[in-house]
């Protein structure tokens, strides 16, 4: 069985030869677990740990993102990031948002929005035949869009959230905005790739630790439009719809399973109400689940023979029946031994259906 035959049995909730296996991290993991275990570079990593998917994404061909100074970089949208050290490695942080004081839907028209000739969608070509034989998803960045985390990136989180209430009409045109540059880039994405892209990824976080951070009702309001405009592009192309948001969402699966949302990432079992047995049986035969190994509390700080039972408890409620993808429930960050993230794949490898 091919990784992408494994990946897309599972998808369609049906039982493979083995659990699929997701990957993602930092880059001073990458950094790590390479030198560590004796590899050149990151694709010797994922065939080490033997992993199932893929990314790719257009080239950016556009204006120079980045200034003299290695610490800071700005991205398509205009927003300009430091590089801010914490613990062992670090995260691009906003050093301002720059529609923070605009609050006139009109003057939005006189914004530098990004322009989708800045990408050249040609070396997708060359990078689906590379990876031929494995789940093919849209990597993290311009392929994978989000909603409210670039809302958040241009008006800062408070307006992000309360602009919904307080300045309706100029949230609405700001969405409007923002599709107006993510329609025709997708549009062009999956004309080039054509059928060959099985995961649509969105990236947009709506949960915090304890819960939502906006209503439902809001959510369904503000937020479900675009993300169904988006994706049905996608979903033309025969990709499903996978859609990452950390926190405690499980109020929302509803609504994300109505959206179309094929896949949820992650399964974020620290977060309130995310709990593996109650979503498998209440969701686990409408969309499949992607996560699971906690790393706020067992990849950190548990042993590897305790990473290992972690997974094969986890895999025991959440990979029966098809449905559920491994993986950690973030970007494995720097407190992960690398003993553990071995002891990990190597747990969810050996486990049977």
């Amino acid at each position: 069985m091919t990784h992408k035959e494994r990946v897309l049995i599972t998808a369609r909730h049906q039982e493979p030869d083995r659990v699929p296996l997701f990957y993602r991290d930092v880059p001073e993991i990458e950094e790590r677990l390479t030198k560590d275990l004796g590899l050149r570079d990151r694709e010797e990593l994922l065939r080490y740990f033997d992993i199932d998917f893929r990314w790719v994404e257009p080239r950016y061909v556009g204006p120079s993102l980045r200034d003299d100074d290695p610490g800071y970089i700005r991205d398509i949208w205009g927003v300009e990031y430091r590089y801010v050290l914490a613990g062992h490695g670090g995260y691009w942080e906003p050093l301002a948002f720059p529609l923070i004081d605009v609050q006139d839907a009109a003057a939005l028209d006189d914004y530098p929005w990004p322009d989708v000739r800045s990408f050249d969608f040609s070396v997708l070509d060359t990078q689906l035949k590379k990876y031929e034989g494995y789940a093919i998803m849209t990597a993290p960045g311009e392929a994978s869009p989000g909603v409210l985390c670039t809302i958040q990136n241009l008006l800062g989180m408070e307006r992000a959230l309360t602009d919904m209430l307080l300045n309706p009409d100029f949230y609405h045109a700001l969405i409007k905005k923002i599709l107006e540059f993510e329609l025709p880039f997708l549009e062009r994405l999956f004309a080039a790739a054509g059928d060959r892209i099985d995961f649509f990824r969105i990236g947009d976080d709506f949960g915090s630790q304890q819960g939502l951070l906006m209503s439902p009702e809001l959510w369904h309001q503000f937020m479900q439009p675009a993300l169904k405009a988006m994706s049905a592009i996608a979903k033309r192309h025969g990709a499903f719809y996978y859609h990452h948001s950390c926190g405690a969402v499980s109020e929302l699966i509803p609504l994300l399973i109505k959206t179309g949302v094929d896949v949820l990432d992650p399964l974020q079992v620290g977060a309130k109400g995310m709990v593996p047995s109650s979503l498998k049986t209440e969701f686990g035969h409408e969309i499949c689940f992607s996560g699971g190994v906690d790393e706020q509390e067992l990849l950190p700080n548990g042993t590897p023979e305790q990473v290992r039972d972690g997974v094969q408890s986890l895999l025991d409620i959440m990979a029966r029946g098809g449905g559920f993808f491994v993986g950690p429930t973030h970007n494995f960050q720097c407190d992960i031994p690398t003993q553990n993230i071995v002891a990990m794949y190597e747990a969810a490898r050996n486990w049977r259906y």
